[in-house]
């Protein structure tokens, strides 16, 4: 449609050369002026022409400034659909971006947690391990007999061990160590002949807390003690007999010593 424009052109230079090959031909036959009637209806058929040449021209012009705006329109609202479009993935990406670093925030959670739990349940396991102390013992022999009665005070050792869960008496020493704070429970039971007095005193740090004696009889004794004691991780607890005083030590067993972890604190 636009290609037509140089044809139009054309057609003004074309006119333009007859005009001024009809004015040189008027100046070649002498000078004189003439009309040249034979040209003028040539010159109207081409101004006709180029009259309907340019009001096509400005139709076409029209028509093709009517489509360029109607493309136009469509363009605009192709783009306005696209930023539309893209301002909505960029809205999802965004989206996106904050459900994966919260998950990353919660991921994180969960895992300090899950450390957090296995810490406590470590604890809870050496907790658990901790409070499984108990101990039973007596003497270990191979004839019935007596140990004293001496002049001093002497350490009890009850080296035959019924049990002894968590290792806490030494039946070498003699000595309990407690392995945790907690309340434990000690009990003791004395037999003997009563050609003497039977007993024992139970120390804690090397100081007496309780005891248990009976006093010579013509026929045997028995005596015993319990008690409950707070204790501090390291503390000590053992039987000593008492200067004067005798146990049996028999292969049934009658004298014991028993202690255990009743809590911990």
């Amino acid at each position: 449609m636009i290609m037509k424009t140089p044809g139009a052109v054309l057609l003004l230079l074309w006119w333009g050369l007859l005009v001024v090959a009809a004015e040189s031909g008027g100046t070649q036959d002498g000078g004189a002026t003439s009309s040249h009637p034979e040209c003028e209806p040539d010159i109207h058929t081409v101004l006709r022409d180029m009259s309907a040449l340019i009001a096509e021209q400005r139709v076409q012009l029209t028509h093709t400034k009517a489509q360029l705006e109607k493309e136009i329109e469509e363009l605009k609202r192709e783009n306005k659909a696209l930023a539309e479009n893209l301002s909505a993935a960029e809205a999802r990406l965004a989206a996106n971006e904050r459900r994966a670093e919260e998950q990353s925030v919660q991921s994180q959670q969960l895992k300090d947690a899950s450390t957090e739990m296995n810490h406590t349940l470590q604890q809870i396991t050496s907790s658990t391990q901790a409070s499984k102390v108990a101990f039973s013992a007596s003497f270990s022999v191979t004839e019935n007999k007596h140990i004293g009665p001496f002049n001093t005070d002497i350490t009890l050792i009850y080296n035959h061990l019924f049990t002894n869960i968590g290792n806490a008496y030494d039946s070498n020493t003699g000595i309990f160590t407690a392995p945790v704070r907690g309340v434990y429970q000690f009990r003791y039971h004395i037999f003997a002949g009563g050609s003497h007095g039977a007993g024992a005193f139970l120390w804690r740090n090397g100081k007496i807390v309780a005891s248990a004696y009976n006093h010579k009889a013509p026929h045997d004794i028995n005596t015993s003690q319990g008690v409950s004691l707070l204790l501090q991780a390291g503390d000590t607890v053992n039987l000593r007999l008492g200067a004067g005083a005798w146990v049996s030590a028999y292969t049934r067993h009658f004298t014991t010593f028993s202690g255990q972890l009743l809590f911990l604190m």
